[in-house]
Parts: structure tokens; C-alpha cells; sequence
């Protein structure tokens, strides 16, 4: 038998981390502008219902584009691959 000692979270939290050098400016301002993104092509509406309570924050810095969420109502991932054409490979999941 297992037993955890310590803090268990049932949070769906997420993080990501991508390099600049690899996505357009177009690519970066749709992953700040996604609520809006999704809601603009109805052909990609289907994130769960997207609310602007759903809204990743999104940071960069000189190298690197970061996006946080509490709670993960709005598939990123799936937007960033499936929507923005960004390669897998250089997104880094937390």
C-alpha cells in the first residue's frame, strides 16, 4: 500500500513556456488575443465554452513566451498546435 505524506491537489492548473525565435508576431499576438482568437473562427469554438474568465495570462520576456492558468477551461494546447500551426516540439508543458 501507497501512502502520500504531504499536500494532494485536485487543481487542473497548467503552465507553458515557448521560444520567440520560433513563432511569427502574428503567432504571439494570437496566443495573447486567444478568447478572442476562438471566438472570431467558430470553426475552433469548441473550448469548453469560452469565457473571458477561461483567459490564460500570458507574459514574455527577450526570449520567451509564457501562458498560466488556474484552472485549464480552454484547450491551449490544442490552440497553439492545432489553430496557430505551432510545432509541438518547442512547446515545454508544466
Amino acid at each position: 500500500m501507497k501512502i502520500r505524506n504531504g499536500f494532494v491537489s485536485n487543481s487542473s492548473s497548467s503552465s507553458f513556456v515557448i521560444p520567440k525565435d520560433k513563432l511569427t508576431d502574428i503567432q504571439i499576438l494570437s496566443i495573447y488575443n486567444h478568447i478572442e482568437e476562438a471566438e472570431k473562427h467558430q470553426v475552433y469554438y469548441d473550448f469548453y465554452g469560452v469565457y473571458e474568465d477561461n483567459a490564460w495570462s500570458i507574459s514574455e520576456n527577450e526570449f520567451y513566451i509564457t501562458g498560466y492558468c488556474s484552472m485549464d477551461n480552454f484547450s491551449m494546447g490544442r490552440f497553439l498546435i492545432d489553430y496557430l500551426k505551432i510545432d509541438r516540439d518547442i512547446i515545454k508543458w508544466d
